[in-house]
């Protein structure tokens, strides 16, 4: 095998792929001076092609000038052919197309690549970030509140949903208070939903009512129920005694 005549008989363009394949397996046995005789038959079981194929796409390259043909006696009397390649001639501006009789197709183990000069338009993918918001839109709500309830949803992996926001908005309409605030309560307090049923309006709120309840000084007086005073009589006014 001659890999300069292999490297040479890819580069090569003969109109048909048969041909080449043919061209590459004849440039295969060859030596370094272009020299081989196989047979018809070994070409055609080769490249996967009939004996007639074979022959055809042979006498194609000869008249393509890239292959010569000699005969060759062989040492028990019969008779052989004998190539001789010119692969340096490149590709005749008269090359033919393949014959009517030329059958079968490329071997199993052969690879054709398609290059398309056309341009490949790949649809883009909606941002998600931009689908969210623009749903929020729909809600009234848009600006920073928007931005930083897509990342806060985001970080509880829970979707921006019209469902979600329909919720939301039927918990805000019970607590009494919009949207907006409903939002950014549950931002603030770190919560995937918001429930009107929730302490969402802090507990400082609570705080103070348990405080005012319990507080040792109570406006009521309840403060003084059971407690004993000691007061000095002279205190208190004779009216008193």
């Amino acid at each position: 095998m001659s890999m300069r005549l292999m490297a040479q008989a890819m580069s090569i363009k003969v109109g048909n792929p048969l041909r080449k394949l043919v061209l590459i397996k004849l440039a295969d046995n060859a030596n370094d001076d272009g020299i081989c005789f196989p047979s018809y038959q070994y070409i055609a079981d080769v490249c996967e092609i009939s004996k007639a194929s074979a022959r055809t796409h042979i006498d194609a390259l000869i008249k393509m000038g890239f292959v010569s043909k000699k005969a060759r006696k062989n040492k028990d009397g019969s008779s052989s052919n004998l190539y001789l390649l010119h692969l340096e001639k490149g590709m005749p501006a008269d090359s033919t197309g393949m014959p009517a009789d030329s059958t079968g197709g490329m071997p199993a183990d052969s690879t054709i690549t398609c290059h398309s000069s056309e341009p490949v338009n790949k649809p883009k993918k909606t941002s998600q970030k931009n689908t969210a918001l623009s749903l929020l839109a729909e809600f009234g709500i848009t600006g920073q509140l928007a931005d930083d309830f897509a990342e806060h949803r985001k970080s509880k992996k829970a979707a921006i949903t019209r469902t979600a926001l329909e919720g939301f908005q039927r918990e805000a309409d019970k607590a009494g208070i919009t949207l907006e605030e409903a939002i950014a309560i549950a931002i603030e307090r770190d919560w995937r939903g918001f429930n009107a049923s929730w302490n969402w309006r802090g507990d400082s709120i609570a705080t103070a009512t348990n405080t005012r309840k319990t507080s040792t000084f109570a406006d009521d007086g309840s403060w003084a129920v059971g407690r004993k005073l000691n007061i000095d009589p002279e205190l208190i006014p004779e009216e008193l005694r």
